[in-house]
């Protein structure tokens, strides 16, 4: 990567720097304008999913409050739709939509038991002994944060209070003396130590997550601690951390160190480490850390995360096989693989691990999981979004299910991503991600373009200067050959109107070989998760890659093998020795083998598989498997 950085309009000399710091993420309201494919595919999630989405009728399933049976995904669909509502109405401007995500959170606060209760499980069901449903932690962690994001970013105080009296019906129903999150009926400590559990439990979700689908509320009441400074709510969130070992069995808490001493995988803390779960806990660990300076616990989820980054995230940036970590390096490439709530918990954490320490490393794994896999699991047409997007596999099957987890963590991720392209420490802006856009700072303004990462030119442009120094921090991705890759570079001055900071990213054209390749079998556990064994397989596949960007070759946009339905690992081979050579619409042209003959193949961004059709030609069904796509052949 050649890397030029000019001030266009400077007149003096700019002093540069390296150094990592802490930072915080702007707000989404002060990000607009974002441009280009990512730009469209976020209206889309606003315009079409979030405004077409039922969720009167999911607010109704709330308010009505009948709900006895284990199934959550009715349950969650209102906590998360009201997030993702409200941050793209706000980032947006667009008042329609923040009216109806003000309406239906008033009818969910107005729904609210005088006891705290929000959530869907019945009056008549719930006792003393059974103050919850089994999966109302994890459905109410999505409401609870609902609120306290709706008082961030409207001011709206009531939801705050809602908070409020939603972690006291909490506090009130568990804590020492009361009710405990174990995740069997019967096994308690130390009768639990090593046992191997299936099923469900009463209070802490399914019993194969070992308690964490309980302690996962240790984020949102920490976060309610951060906007409160009530240290009855830190208090509370330290007591469900304290006891994960006791209600799991495994010691998987304490034996965080040891990832984090490289002596063991993360998919060793116990039978089954469920990815979304692990990682929603982690970001209470975090929150954590900040309130109390507990540096253990920041190094037990930076050790998780660089386990989990060098072993079992793919090269699109996702996470997770059949919703789990698994042991050594099993990532299989189709099926069940990279679900779409890892995907946004795993992003979350990603980026509050930079905010907290400044590191390069977080912002590039954000920018390969933005890039790829985000938007890959979206469908071009509704916006839904995918359980399951493996790296090989077939289209449109998969974008239509639910509504379910994944479909709502999809719509809320995605609009959460414009508050991770900035961020801002005292007296310095970092520029973390360069998609096209515009931000507006109290003090300080810019925009961002040149087509990134169609493009390769970047300029900041400033729009609105703050009247002393300031420093603009660059990000330097790790994946180019500059000396100081993986760092900010820094340029502190005084600023002017119309002044240019230029990046030239040139975007390395390669063909990747897979590290690590297997073959893979299939065996479940008694509840039925999906477990993998690995075999040696017979040859190692290869895919290409400009800069960050993953392309795949998608049946969509290789008519010309008048084959849509190709199975492409075992019918389709590169030619690698010869380069791919990009067209003017930023796909590339390769020679492959098709069935022994030589054929050209368009490769496209990965990101681009949410079109499930070819434009001119009737859609196939839904439920169809028509247009396979591969990354690697």
């Amino acid at each position: 990567m050649k890397l030029r950085t000019i001030i266009l309009t400077a007149t003096i000399c700019v002093a540069a720097s390296l150094s990592a710091q802490s930072q915080k993420a702007v707000q989404v309201t002060q990000v607009s304008h974002i441009g280009g494919f990512w730009g469209e595919r976020m209206t889309l999630n606003r315009d079409i999913y979030l405004k077409q989405f039922p969720i009167d009728q999911y607010v109704d399933f709330i308010v009505e409050r009948q709900h006895t049976d284990w199934n959550w995904t009715r349950a969650e669909q209102h906590g998360k739709w009201v997030e993702s509502a409200l941050l793209s109405a706000a980032q947006s401007g667009d008042a329609a939509l923040m009216l109806k995500a003000n309406q239906v959170l008033a009818r969910i606060i107005g729904s609210q038991e005088e006891s705290g209760y929000v959530g869907a499980t019945a009056r008549d069901y719930r006792s003393a002994e059974r103050p919850l449903r089994g999966m109302d932690a994890y459905e109410l962690y999505f409401v609870f944060h609902a609120f306290m994001t709706a008082y961030e970013v409207t001011g709206n105080v009531e939801a705050l209070r809602a908070a409020e009296r939603l972690a006291g019906y909490f506090m009130d129903n568990f804590g020492e003396g009361k009710q405990e999150f174990w995740p069997s009926p019967t096994l308690r400590w130390p009768d639990n130590r090593q046992k191997e559990l299936a099923g469900t439990s009463q209070f802490a979700g399914h019993s194969v997550h070992y308690c964490w689908e309980g302690t996962l509320l240790c984020d949102p009441m920490a976060r309610l601690y951060e906007l409160t400074g009530k240290k009855k709510y830190l208090q509370w969130s330290q007591w469900q951390v304290k006891n994960i070992d006791r209600w799991g069995g495994w010691d998987a808490f304490s034996r965080l160190d040891s990832v984090a001493d490289g002596k063991l995988g993360v998919d060793a803390l116990q039978p089954y480490v469920h990815s979304h779960t692990f990682q929603m806990n982690f970001m209470g660990f975090l929150r954590l850390y900040r309130a109390t300076g507990d540096e253990s616990l920041l190094r037990k989820v930076m050790g998780a995360w660089d386990d989990i980054y060098s072993r079992q995230m793919y090269i699109t940036g996702g996470v997770s096989v059949a919703e789990h970590y698994e042991k050594g390096h099993i990532k299989p490439l189709s099926g069940n693989a990279v679900e779409t709530c890892a995907t946004m918990s795993w992003m979350q954490l990603t980026q509050m691990l930079l905010e907290i320490t400044g590191e390069v490393k977080y912002a590039d794994a954000m920018e390969r999981l933005m890039l790829n896999h985000v938007f890959a699991a979206q469908d071009a047409a509704t916006g839904s979004c995918r359980y399951h997007t493996p790296p090989m596999g077939s289209k449109p099957s998969g974008y239509f299910h639910g509504p379910d987890c994944c479909t709502a963590s999809g719509h809320l991720i995605i609009s959460k991503l414009p508050g991770f392209f900035y961020a801002t420490a005292k007296n310095e802006t970092f520029i973390n991600q360069y998609l096209p856009a515009q931000y507006d700072g109290r003090d300080l303004a810019f925009t961002v373009s040149g087509g990134y990462p169609d493009g390769e030119n970047v300029t900041v442009t400033i729009t609105r200067a703050p009247k002393g120094e300031h420093t603009l921090a660059l990000r330097i991705p790790g994946w180019c050959d500059e000396a100081d890759r993986g760092q900010y570079r820094r340029f502190t001055r005084r600023w002017q109107v119309g002044d240019t900071v230029q990046l030239h990213l040139a975007m390395t054209e390669r063909w990747v070989e897979r590290e690590h390749h297997g073959e893979y079998s299939i065996s479940t556990l008694p509840g039925g998760e999906i477990m993998y064994s690995e075999m040696p397989a017979k040859r190692t596949p290869v895919c290409f890659m400009r800069g960050p960007v993953v392309y795949c070759v998608d049946m969509v946009r290789n008519p010309q093998l008048h084959n849509d339905d190709i199975d492409v690992a075992r019918d389709l081979r590169f030619d690698t020795l010869f380069m791919p050579v990009r067209q003017d619409d930023g796909s590339y042209l390769c020679l492959a083998f098709y069935q022994g003959n030589n054929v050209q193949l368009v490769l496209t961004p990965f990101a681009t598989i949410g079109q499930w059709w070819r434009d001119g030609e009737p859609r196939p069904a839904k439920d169809t498997r028509r247009f396979s796509y591969s990354i690697w052949l």
